[in-house]
């Protein structure tokens, strides 16, 4: 509610800024120009704040509602549902000028000898001033939004890397040693062998994530840890959890951000109860077309729940914001018997 009121607040207070500029320029100009634009000085104050008003309310309209959507989504759906709202915005708008300037008398058309068809030109010729200055503040503003969450994304890796060293084991080491458990594993116990190799691949994504600049990943290599991981929890309770795993995937190939997946399913281990066969974890993948939807279901467990570690959901819900914004939705849904997680991203 703060960010809203601060967004009108500010369109208000520079619109304000500008009609009491104009009006103080036609003031010196003489008493014919101010005549013109606001009537009588009984209908002045009343003239200015109306214009004031509507300004505030055309210009919040075209840059929030309008404009900022579609540079930030980008579609096509949503530019073709934009431009016709726009549309209707100024057919309603131009019906209320309309009648301000020639229904009401001493209206702007009398006292300035206006018209019909000269009227429609200033209206469509001001009308895409006002476009085009609501557009570039549009673009300024998503521009200097991108600026921030770069920023921020940039903390939020150094902070991350700075975690990764105080707390991380030698690859080397771990790497070595997993392979030595496995060689003396394989001819023994095989189970304890696969055990050994899927954990390695685990801990290799998790130490060795091939992210690019932006910090993304493929897709594919997230779902292939996605897998290692379920099938690790698998053998760790001798494949009696109970999980059904659905994807339908079109671009395997799509960048993703890392570790933002396994952890609705991570928290889904922990706080759920997998021993029921009528309420399993339902895992669910689709990416279809550039969209991304991700969901999650679990029976929740009772008694003791596992402590929770990692980087947790409200850091999932902090890395989407900062890297999609208004692009994605992650909600959370939970009643007495069942906790939901759901994402979908616009890529």
């Amino acid at each position: 509610m703060k960010k809203y009121a601060i967004r009108w607040l500010t369109i208000l207070a520079w619109y304000t800024a500008f009609a009491l500029f104009v009006f103080c320029m036609m003031y010196l100009s003489g008493p014919q120009a101010l005549y013109k634009n606001y009537g009588t000085p009984n209908d002045w104050a009343i003239d200015i704040v109306t214009n004031i008003i509507k300004c505030t309310i055309t210009y919040y309209f075209l840059i929030y509602i309008i404009f900022l959507p579609i540079i930030r989504i980008g579609r096509i759906k949503t530019t073709l549902l934009k431009l016709a709202e726009l549309a209707a915005f100024f057919i309603v708008l131009t019906a209320y000028e309309y009648f301000r300037a020639f229904m009401i008398p001493g209206g702007v058309a009398e006292r300035q000898h206006l018209i019909l068809g000269n009227w429609l030109f200033w209206e469509v010729l001001i009308g895409m001033v006002v476009i085009f200055v609501s557009l570039a503040m549009a673009i300024n503003i998503e521009l200097r939004a991108k600026a921030v969450r770069q920023q921020e994304l940039e903390k939020g890796k150094l902070m991350a890397e700075l975690s990764a060293i105080k707390y991380q084991i030698n690859p080397h080491f771990l790497f070595n040693s997993l392979s030595f458990i496995y060689t003396k594993a394989v001819g023994n116990n095989p189970e304890v062998a696969d055990a050994v190799t899927l954990l390695s691949e685990i801990m290799r994504y998790a130490l060795n994530q091939e992210d690019d600049k932006s910090g993304f990943v493929a897709l594919s290599a997230e779902m292939d840890h996605l897998k290692n991981v379920i099938q690790m929890n698998q053998l760790r309770y001798s494949d009696r959890l109970n999980i059904r795993y659905w994807e339908d995937v079109d671009d395997a190939e799509l960048r993703v951000p890392p570790l933002i997946l396994i952890t609705l399913v991570e928290n889904a281990f922990k706080h759920g109860d997998l021993n029921d066969p009528a309420h399993p974890l339902d895992i669910k993948l689709e990416v279809s077309k550039g969209r991304l939807w991700f969901y999650t279901q679990n029976k929740k467990k009772k008694g003791l729940k596992e402590l929770s570690h990692g980087i947790g959901l409200a850091n999932v819900r902090q890395r989407l914001q900062l890297m999609y914004g208004i692009r994605h939705q992650f909600v959370t849904r939970e009643d007495d018997l069942y906790y939901a997680a759901e994402i979908n991203i616009n890529l």
